[in-house]
C-alpha cells in the first residue's frame, strides 16, 4: 500500500527525490510581519524613553544612565521601557533567527526539473505513490520554482554531463527507455 512510509523509503534510496517546498511566499510575509511589530515597538519604546525623559519622577531620570535603575523599575510593577525593551528582546530574537534560517534556506540548491517530474510521475504510478496523497497535500509538488533538493547534485557535473541528464536521458526515456525492463520491480524506477 502506498503511503507516507512508501515515499519515505524511495526518498532515502533516492537522495535526490529529497524535494521539499521551500514556502517563499509565507517565509516572505512572516519577515514583514514581524519587521513590522518590531517597528511599532520601537516607536513605543521611543514614545516612552521620550516621557520618561521628561518626567518629573527623579527615579526615571536615571534610566537613560543606569541599566540597573531601568530593571528595577519594572520590579516594581511600572510599564517602563524596561518591560517594553524585554518585549522588542524576544521578537527580535525570533526575527534574527527566522532572517537567518530563510537566508539558509535561499542557499539550498534547487532540484532540477526533471528530478521534480521524476518525483512527479513517481507519485502518479500504481507501483509507486498510486495517488495516496490526497485533498491539498496531492498540491505539494504542483508550485512552481518553490523547491529546495536536499541532495541536487547538480553542482557536481560538468556542462556535457548537465546536458546528458537533462535533456539527452529525458528523451531517450520518452522514445524508448520506458519500455524497457531495467530497474527496480516494485518502484518502477529505471537507471540509466
Amino acid at each position: 500500500m502506498a503511503d507516507y512510509t512508501r515515499l519515505a523509503s524511495m526518498i532515502a534510496r533516492y537522495g535526490e527525490a529529497a524535494i521539499f517546498r521551500r514556502f517563499d511566499a509565507l517565509n516572505i510575509k512572516n519577515l514583514l510581519y514581524m519587521q513590522a511589530e518590531l517597528v511599532h515597538l520601537e516607536a513605543e519604546l521611543h514614545q516612552i524613553e521620550k516621557e520618561e525623559r521628561s518626567s518629573t519622577d527623579p527615579s526615571k531620570s536615571l534610566h537613560p544612565i543606569s541599566v540597573y535603575d531601568l530593571r528595577d523599575s519594572a520590579s516594581r510593577g511600572l510599564v517602563t521601557q524596561w518591560t517594553k525593551y524585554q518585549d522588542i528582546q524576544r521578537k527580535i530574537q525570533t526575527y534574527n533567527g527566522a532572517l537567518l534560517q530563510y537566508h539558509s534556506l535561499r542557499k539550498i540548491a534547487k532540484p532540477t526539473a526533471n528530478t521534480v517530474e521524476f518525483l512527479r510521475e513517481w507519485l502518479d504510478r500504481p507501483e509507486g505513490g498510486d495517488f495516496f496523497l490526497k485533498g491539498r497535500e496531492a498540491t505539494i509538488w504542483d508550485a512552481e520554482d518553490d523547491f529546495v533538493s536536499l541532495e541536487s547534485r547538480q553542482s557536481d557535473k560538468d556542462s556535457l554531463t548537465a546536458l546528458i541528464n537533462e535533456k539527452v536521458v529525458p528523451w531517450y526515456h520518452r522514445r524508448w527507455g520506458h519500455r524497457t525492463k531495467l530497474g527496480s520491480r516494485t518502484s518502477g524506477i529505471r537507471f540509466w
